[in-house]
């Protein structure tokens, strides 16, 4: 759901099926898709298989697990695991009709289920009737292996950035890994920032808890304190596989991806 550094406009090849998702057009006139959300984009493979093999390396994913795919979008990640998991399970939920119908469509199987819960968000479902703060996720306790949210919570609010992990942790089996992706305000990236060195991002409205990069669209890109994630962590007793792999959006010298990657394990016997 984000915009992925390192993407440049490119030609996009006449799709058999052109057809609109939401505001987002899946044709040959879509010349820099958002975050590879794109389907006919030719970075929508290229970072789906960036992030399983990151996923593989640095949060214990195998072809076994049973996995949760938190904003699945159009199904970047789903396409990956599709390929990859043997006898593992897929479950994936967005706020969107659109991308939901398109999953739905194109990655089959009784192995894989896909749901819209009808989140408000003001970019992607702006009539949604539940609130992100107090949403539910529609599965049990201790229901996955491995949860995964990317290029989700930089769309977010700080308090539903909270709300999520919290949800992400109860759904979790004991042992469970948490992967996430975020955008974090930290000393080096707030200097960056402040002082408009390398960065693709600005943040021209900016609160105690989270700094916005336009204001007329306040959740086009958040970033969000380290320490407020760093305590949603031990309040949800999700122990935070350290270090944290900052992301090339703030220019680490040792990044793995455009935006900041937590890992994280959930304690054994964990209740909510």
């Amino acid at each position: 759901m984000a915009r992925d550094q390192g993407e440049t406009t490119t030609e996009i090849d006449e799709p058999k099926n052109p057809r609109l998702l939401g505001e987002i057009r899946f044709d040959n006139n879509t010349k820099q898709p958002l975050g590879g959300i794109n389907p006919y984009s030719p970075y929508f493979d290229t970072i789906g298989q960036s992030f399983l093999k990151l996923l593989i390396e640095h949060a214990r994913f195998n072809k076994k697990r049973r996995v949760l795919d938190v904003g699945c979008g159009t199904g970047r990640m789903a396409k990956q695991f599709n390929e990859f998991l043997d006898y593992g399970t897929y479950e994936g939920f967005d706020v969107n009709d659109h991308f939901i119908d398109y999953c739905k469509e194109t990655y089959t199987g009784k192995r894989f289920n896909f749901q819209k819960c009808d989140v408000r968000h003001d970019e992607y479902n702006p009539g949604g009737l539940l609130d992100p703060q107090e949403f539910t996720f529609p599965y049990e306790d201790q229901s996955f292996d491995t949860a995964c949210a990317i290029a989700v919570f930089n769309h977010f609010e700080t308090s539903w950035v909270f709300r999520y992990i919290a949800e992400m942790t109860r759904v979790l089996k004991p042992n469970g890994i948490f992967f996430g992706t975020f955008l974090i305000l930290t000393p080096m990236s707030t200097y960056i920032i402040e002082n408009k060195e390398k960065h693709p991002f600005k943040f021209d409205l900016r609160t105690p808890n989270s700094w916005h990069e336009y204001t007329e669209r306040k959740l086009f890109n958040v970033a969000i304190p380290e320490s407020g994630l760093r305590r949603q962590f031990m309040k949800c007793r999700l122990m935070l596989r350290e270090p944290i792999r900052y992301g090339e959006w703030c220019g680490s010298p040792v990044a793995i991806t455009g935006h900041d990657v937590v890992v994280g394990i959930k304690g054994n016997g964990w209740t909510s």
